[in-house]
């Protein structure tokens, strides 16, 4: 499998684990609900949600097969594990945040284990891990652009509303057995192409 754009020289690429069709779905719909009241500059589209293991940025295209055969290594070596989506959350200031994501929940060491096992299988090929502390998340919107501040508590009403009491989170999680890398489409809807899966062993 691979969708790499042969007119690319250089592909701008980041490794994660994709959500089953199911929580894209839901995620898609708490989206929608949650943008017809709050203002930020930028929604994710609902395809476009993922959890990254490691940006990777500008890759020539000589360099992308030694890169699949380090991850290809890291799926074989890696076994499935369970994910709920969790509780809602920002970054940056707490009433005009850069960032509005959802977390997860469930097996979170193997997951840690999976980004680790990632980040030191690249490195060899010159990738440079990030240094802060991973904090594995869907990045929901991005710069909110509202007129009055921000409030969790705001964004908690929003998602009640026309929810059973207690029904904020999904009752299904999913297994994990699998990571892929995806390349950035600039301009493109979604933004985010698959150019290889790696299923685990």
């Amino acid at each position: 499998m691979s969708h790499l754009d042969p007119e690319q020289e250089i592909e701008r690429l980041f490794v994660a684990v994709p959500l089953p069709d199911m929580l894209l779905e839901y995620m898609k719909n708490e989206s929608a609900r949650v943008s017809s009241v709050l203002n930020f500059a930028r929604w994710t589209h609902f395809q476009d949600f993922h959890i990254t293991l490691q940006f990777l940025g500008d890759t020539p295209r000589e360099h992308i097969p030694a890169l699949y055969e380090a991850l290809r290594k890291v799926a074989q070596s890696s076994k499935g594990f369970q994910l709920k989506l969790g509780e809602w959350g920002t970054f940056g200031l707490p009433d005009s945040p850069r960032v509005l994501w959802t977390g997860v929940s469930g097996e979170l060491e193997p997951l840690k284990e999976l980004q680790n096992k990632v980040v030191s299988a690249t490195r060899p090929l010159g990738y440079t891990p990030e240094m802060r502390t991973y904090n594995p998340h869907l990045t929901v919107a991005r710069k909110y652009r509202g007129k009055d501040p921000f409030t969790l508590e705001q964004l908690e009403n929003i998602r009640m509303e026309s929810q059973p009491p207690g029904q904020l989170l999904p009752d299904k999680g999913w297994t994990v057995d699998a990571f892929v890398v995806y390349a950035t489409r600039m301009h493109a809807i979604p933004m985010y192409e698959m150019t290889e899966k790696f299923t685990f062993f």
